[in-house]
């Protein structure tokens, strides 16, 4: 169990460097200071909801847009961009391994068709954050040149096929891209058979009567 606790205590060490992190915290403390099942006390269980949900959706559209945008951007952006998935990938783990980084913390998580939806517009937002890593800051060789418009293709192409299959649509051209694909690999594996299979055996699959 010792590991565990490590493991558990850097989770929450990487999830507090989180802007979201503090905000909630902030909710989280004036929710709490109201008697339990106040209306008060759901109303501010309520603003922390949607907040969670809106944090997420604004990540996607904004990573959405950022790609869009890799053109006119300088190279440092990928650094925060990586960071953002790694934000994605410990939240999740956390969530799922012990409970811990959400709102009803030390809880099963429940496979609510919400958790679901959002743990797979996570998945979808870490795609595009990737797409827009590897325009800024990787090479590959064998490129078509169909896909080098104003707007590269080839960074999405590469991302959605490292998402959706784990193997790189192009040769990556030098250690840094190899990295990359390397981390983009290990996080579609850690989040699709840690989070979405969990949450796909958390729902309750009845039998069919014949």
């Amino acid at each position: 169990m010792q590991f565990a606790d490590t493991v558990k205590s850097t989770i929450q060490g990487v999830y507090s460097f989180s802007p979201y992190f503090w905000v909630d915290s902030y909710l989280k403390k004036r929710e709490f200071g109201f008697n339990e099942g106040s209306e008060d006390q759901q109303a501010w269980r309520s603003r922390r909801l949607l907040l969670s949900e809106r944090y997420i959706v604004y990540w996607f559209f904004t990573a959405m847009a950022l790609f869009v945008l890799t053109p006119v951007l300088p190279v440092w952006v990928a650094i925060p961009l990586l960071l953002r998935v790694m934000g994605i990938l410990n939240k999740e783990l956390g969530v799922i391994l012990f409970g811990i980084c959400k709102i009803t913390e030390g809880t099963m998580v429940a496979a609510s068709g919400r958790v679901i939806v959002l743990g797979l517009v996570n998945y979808l937002t870490a795609m595009f954050l990737f797409a827009s890593s590897y325009a800024l800051i990787c090479s590959f060789g064998s490129i078509p040149e169909y896909t080098q418009l104003t707007l590269p293709v080839w960074p999405l192409i590469q991302a959605m096929n490292v998402q959706f299959t784990l193997t790189s649509a192009f040769p990556p051209a030098n250690l840094m891209t190899w990295f990359v694909c390397l981390f983009h690999s290990g996080f579609c594996f850690m989040f699709g058979t840690i989070v979405i299979s969990m949450f796909v055996s958390l729902l309750n699959i009845k039998p069919i009567n014949k």
